[in-house]
């Protein structure tokens, strides 16, 4: 297991043990296997965000939190924690839990924790609801050797640490280093990889990195200052779809017959909504046109060339001449 990974376990692990009672520094540098140094940097870490108190006692020193800290664990029914259990081991195969991913090991023991804790008959109605509820595998792919890039990726989003990394581009199919200010990991989904946003100060904007595309990370010292109107979820909203980023714009697209009954029951994108609905009457089948405002390029293309030839682009001309010009060079390949 890297050094990175230990911290992450340790931020993560502290916070639990001092919520219990206090302990001492050498008693925590005792349980992870590290210097009494080590330790006061941690707890120099976590005390950013939480009221973590140091006392001395003699020679030794303590960490607790006050007295009047609400440090509540949660406690959970059978159902819930059977719902827990059901939840994960549909996602099991994709994402930061996945097998040979960071937090691989905790998801085991987390599983193996719920079963035991939940009684005989909730067990075995579990199990009996796992071979009926499932969700359809993901092509994703195998993190397990970007688990140090990950671990590091988010040590430094949340230390507000500035990297310098050597990025693999898929466009330019070339190497290119790049100063960076780390906000977020996330999978995705569509694309089945992880990906990193971070801050270029070079573009002065938040772009999307593939996380096995980075080849090379260096920890710079040098801080920066999160944006406090970035919002993961909401940025990908605007920014971000079918597994592609790029510029928000609002599109109108009309679809007919089938593909009309399947824009009336799914909502592809937040902003989606229907601008006209027309039934089926005699010869002229159905139609809906919707809009929405979504992130432009591959993504947004692939997704109306998934649904030709049932689909017409209303706006914008731009996004209508760009799909025509695919479709004439593809059949020129044909």
């Amino acid at each position: 297991m890297s050094y990175r990974t230990d911290l992450t376990e340790r931020l993560i692990e502290i916070p639990f043990l001092l919520a219990h009672r206090s302990h001492s520094r050498q008693e925590l540098a005792g349980i992870y296997q590290v210097d009494v140094k080590t330790i006061s940097k941690d707890i120099a870490a976590l005390t950013r965000n939480l009221p973590i108190e140091a006392k001395r006692k003699g020679r030794e020193v303590y960490y607790g939190f006050p007295n009047d800290y609400k440090f509540n664990i949660p406690s959970f029914s059978p159902q819930e924690l059977g719902v827990l259990l059901l939840a994960q081991e549909s996602i099991a195969g994709i994402g930061i839990t996945a097998k040979g991913s960071l937090y691989a090991r905790h998801t085991d023991t987390l599983l193996e924790k719920i079963r035991h804790a939940l009684p005989s008959s909730v067990t075995e109605r579990m199990n009996a609801l796992s071979s009926v509820y499932g969700s359809a595998s993901i092509p994703a792919k195998d993190f397990a050797k970007h688990t140090e890039t990950i671990d590091r990726l988010a040590y430094c989003a949340i230390q507000n640490k500035r990297i310098e990394i050597r990025y693999h581009g898929l466009n330019s199919n070339e190497e290119k280093t790049r100063i960076l200010e780390p906000y977020a990991v996330y999978f995705d989904p569509d694309g089945a990889t992880l990906k990193l946003v971070a801050f270029d100060p070079k573009y002065q904007k938040p772009r999307v990195f593939s996380v096995d595309h980075i080849r090379n990370i260096k920890e710079l010292d040098e801080k920066f200052t999160r944006s406090k109107d970035f919002e993961l979820k909401q940025y990908l909203n605007e920014n971000c779809f079918n597994g592609i980023h790029g510029e928000p714009i609002t599109v109108r697209l009309k679809a007919t017959g089938i593909t009309a009954r399947i824009f009336s029951e799914r909502k592809y994108h937040p902003s989606q909504k229907i601008v006209e609905r027309k039934q089926r009457r005699g010869h002229a089948p159905e139609t809906i046109t919707i809009e929405m405002c979504v992130a432009s390029g591959r993504g947004l293309v692939r997704f109306i060339l998934s649904h030709l030839p049932h689909i017409e682009i209303i706006s914008p001309k731009e996004l209508r001449e760009e799909v025509r010009q695919i479709l004439l060079q593809s059949l020129e390949n044909i």
